[in-house]
């Protein structure tokens, strides 16, 4: 259907472009305009090296300051797209709260609109296409640099070239004909702001971009070509336009990213809705504002930046003192999936918005290891009939045995399929995709260690899966030197998991080596142990030659299970930086 869509309007275009040689330079000039956003809010981004992202961390502290940071970030970078998906991407990471990411997102809505300010005051009186030559120039010659710094520099530049650009072409489509004027289909009275704010709506949702919208009102209206409140109705409508954008992205992120998508659509409509019914009001107060601040009161194309900026600080200032209250309503609302057993459990912290940003990357993966080892951990103790409730950091081994001696019905390979595989299915698809970004070297040897330690994780279970046949069958059995044999398997097993468990809880490095080298040390021990073991009970004829070949093969199953969380634990920690703040919780 999209592709159907897709052939339709650019046939549909075509034949517009035949018909208006103009109406094709209004176009061009939009295109040129929105790319050159586009590519100029990437670039800075990638140019910062993550900085943008160890600011937001250290910048968010309270809420004043996450809207100072929306504010400041977006002027910078004006794109309160990329600083909504920014924002999206540290909520799924839970580096940020809610609360915090609302702030950001009403900050970026003030943010956005000084690109208004600076296009009504620059844009629309001189011709900046003898600007954006030498710009484009000197932009292309940094891009074909070797160093990665100044190609991005470059890009920078391109994308301010073509925004210049894109704003000269737009005036000389309008300026052209008359065809393209809106002020033949001008309509009075609230029936006229209505009919305009879905027009600014629509421009918007099909370019993607408010200041686009805004940049083609402004050039408009500087000619004449709207009428003056008309093209207030159109920026109300380019504000509502571009929430498609957040919804958009919203749909592959989790529970926080959705809450925070819902408050950026209803802020916007909020905003919208004030400002149709009292949009007599705020013309009166951007009369008085331009004679404050001496914009001239025919300079029509300045008041309506004014206009801009008003609505959207007007937004903010009423919802500002609610933020706390309007996240809880949130959570409310959109309550986070809770995992039982019998439910097919899925990622929490991944989100096609995380992978726009390398810091951001690691973050996620580090949180949804830990959420994989939570649900292995249960799986695995299950596995060995041994109920987590019952184990603590402090376990005492040989009570939670003693406790434990009746075997439970389960299914591993449903465990494994309810709990694990969409997870580990997530994993290795969102690192492979953020493989694909080309970042730094440390970002991709760390987004190795975790695929590999993954993995390793994921095999564990599987020769878990493996042992369980003959553990259902011989932990409990006639002949009381298979059982026994068994049961160490679990005791170690179980073992294994305690020291595991110490290991999610700490953060000392120190500590965390010292059980590492315990969990070797614990390996090592059952190694030599059963290898006597086999060799005695066998040479004894304790146990038959079918009980004998299945302990060999499921003591090697074991061993094997223990160098993985060696590999896994040293793979997690070898890394300076990769300590994770979640707990192993109990399910």
């Amino acid at each position: 259907m999209d592709k159907f869509f897709l052939a339709v309007s650019i046939v549909f275009l075509s034949y517009l472009f035949t018909v208006s040689s103009n109406f094709l330079t209004l176009c061009f000039g939009i295109a040129i305009f929105v790319y050159g956003m586009s590519s100029m809010s990437k670039a800075l981004s990638s140019f910062s090296g993550g900085t943008l992202e160890k600011i937001l961390q250290k910048s968010t502290q309270n809420i004043s300051k996450s809207i100072n940071f929306g504010i400041l970030s977006t002027t910078l970078i004006q794109s309160s797209t990329l600083i909504s998906v920014l924002t999206i991407s540290f909520l799924s990471a839970s580096l940020i709260t809610l609360s915090q990411g609302i702030g950001i997102l009403f900050g970026s809505q003030i943010g956005t609109t000084t690109g208004a300010w600076l296009i009504a005051g620059l844009g629309v009186r001189v011709s900046i296409a003898k600007y954006a030559m030498p710009i484009i120039i000197f932009g292309i010659i940094f891009t074909f640099q070797s160093s990665y710094r100044l190609k991005n520099f470059g890009k920078i530049l391109l994308g301010i070239g073509f925004v210049f650009l894109g704003v000269d072409f737009i005036k000389s489509g309008f300026e052209a004909t008359e065809s393209f004027s809106f002020s033949q289909y001008s309509v009075d009275g609230i029936k006229g702001v209505l009919i305009y704010f879905a027009i600014g709506t629509i421009i918007a949702i099909i370019t993607q971009s408010s200041l686009a919208t805004i940049v083609l009102t402004i050039s408009a209206l500087s000619l004449g070509q709207v009428a003056y409140m008309n093209a207030l109705a159109i920026v109300i409508g380019a504000n509502l336009g571009t929430t498609l954008t957040a919804i958009i992205s919203s749909l592959g992120a989790n529970t926080n990213g959705k809450r925070l998508a819902v408050v950026y659509v209803a802020f916007n409509v909020f905003i919208s809705f004030l400002s149709i019914i009292f949009i007599k009001e705020l013309i009166f107060l951007v009369d008085k504002i331009a004679l404050i601040v001496r914009i001239s009161q025919e300079n029509y194309a300045l008041k309506l930046a004014v206009f801009h900026t008003l609505i959207n600080v007007i937004g903010v200032l009423c919802l500002t003192p609610f933020i706390d209250k309007i996240a809880m309503i949130m959570e409310k609302i959109i309550k986070t999936r809770r995992s039982l057993i019998d439910e097919y459990d899925d990622v929490i912290y991944l989100s096609d918005s995380a992978l726009q940003f390398p810091n951001t990357i690691k973050e996620v993966l580090l949180k949804e290891f830990r959420h994989l080892c939570t649900n292995a951990y249960m799986v695995a103790a299950m596995n060995i009939y041994i109920k987590t409730d019952d184990i603590s950091d402090n376990s005492n081994i040989k009570e939670i045995m003693n406790s434990s001696k009746k075997v439970i019905e389960i299914d591993p390979e449903e465990l494994y399929q309810k709990r694990i595989k969409i997870i580990y299915s997530k994993m290795i698809n969102f690192i492979i995709l953020a493989n694909e970004k080309g970042f730094s070297k440390s970002i991709s040897q760390n987004l190795k260690n975790l695929q590999r330690a993954t993995i390793l994780v994921v095999e564990s279970l599987k020769y878990l899966k493996h042992i369980q046949k003959n553990l259902k069958k011989y932990t409990v059995n006639n002949n009381p030197h298979i059982s026994n044999e068994y049961n160490k398997i679990r005791e170690h097993i179980l073992t294994q998991l305690i020291f595991l468990r110490k290991i999610f809880n700490i953060e000392d490095k120190n500590i965390i080596l010292s059980l590492i080298n315990e969990i070797e040390k614990e390996y090592a021990n059952y190694s030599a142990y059963i290898q006597d073991t086999i060799n005695s009970l066998i040479k004894n004829g304790r146990i038959s030659l079918t009980m004998s070949s299945s302990l060999i093969n499921d003591s090697a199953y074991v061993k094997n299970i223990s160098k993985n969380i060696i590999e896994m634990t040293k793979i997690i920690y070898a890394v300076e930086d990769l300590a994770m703040e979640d707990k192993i919780t109990d399910n």
